[in-house]
């Protein structure tokens, strides 16, 4: 299941999007272990940046993605990642 789970999370990266822990335990991923699906993707050489993001009630959250030079990495290899 995480397998399957990293490669979702991949695909949504790869397409340029952002995405937090939140929006990874809703549609399509449903992933409780958001956190730890991005550090196994980290773990595999994958550089995956992160940020914070203040949220308007006043709690902070970390908000994922590829830099365009990364996305392009990815693609252009033959490498299976997931």
């Amino acid at each position: 299941m995480s397998e399957s789970q990293q490669k979702m999370i991949l695909d949504i990266l790869l397409t340029g999007q952002r995405i937090t822990v939140l929006q990874l335990s809703t549609k399509p991923v449903y992933s409780m272990y958001g956190g730890k699906r991005i550090s196994e993707l980290k773990e595999k050489g994958i550089d995956v940046k992160d940020h914070w993001v203040d949220a308007e009630n006043g709690k902070r959250y970390k908000e994922y993605f590829l830099q365009k030079t990364e996305i392009k990495r990815i693609k252009r290899g033959n490498k299976k990642w997931v």
